[in-house]
Parts: structure tokens; sequence; C-alpha cells
């Protein structure tokens, strides 16, 4: 239920896009929006909303990819706030 709280919610979240995930405790969204990479991003996220991802090129992902970690173990509620904020954040990011 936590996974499809977070894939789902993610999918509603403008520039984003996220592939439900099998057989894991966390996703791998993908980033759509141009001027920022996936460490800026994971950065900022932190440092202005509080909200903890690891960007994805700490992976090995392929570069420019912009893909970001995020686990959904915590509490549903816990998810919803987060998923607010990084919300919250793109809009201020692309707006």
């Amino acid at each position: 239920k936590r996974r499809d709280i977070l894939v789902e919610g993610l999918n509603k979240i403008p520039f984003i896009s996220c592939v439900k995930p099998f057989g894991a405790f966390y996703a791998f969204p993908r980033l759509y929006i141009p001027h920022i990479d996936d460490l800026e991003f994971t950065k900022r996220l932190i440092l202005e909303e509080g909200v903890v991802v690891v960007h994805g090129s700490g992976f090995g992902q392929r570069p420019g990819t912009k893909h970001f970690r995020i686990i959904f173990l915590p509490e549903e509620k816990v998810l919803e706030t987060a998923l607010e904020r990084i919300e919250r954040f793109i809009r201020k990011l692309t707006s």
C-alpha cells in the first residue's frame, strides 16, 4: 500500500515520472526539469523542504537521466507529507 501511495503520488506531480517498483523498498523516479541536475535537485530538496532523497547519479546511472531514489518504508502520513513538499518544491523550481 505504501508503495502505491508513493508511486501514484509521484506520478501526479508535474515533471516527474515513476515506474512502480517490484521487489524493492524504494522508487527511482525520473525528473523532467531541464535546468537542474539530480544532485542539485536532491541537495535543494533537503535544504528547502526537509525531504531526504538520494540523487540517481550516486548509483551509477547514465549522466543526464536525472533520477532520484526515495524509500517507501515510512508511515503513510509521512509519505503524503513528503509528496506535498516535493510538489511544492517542483512548483517553485518551475514557476
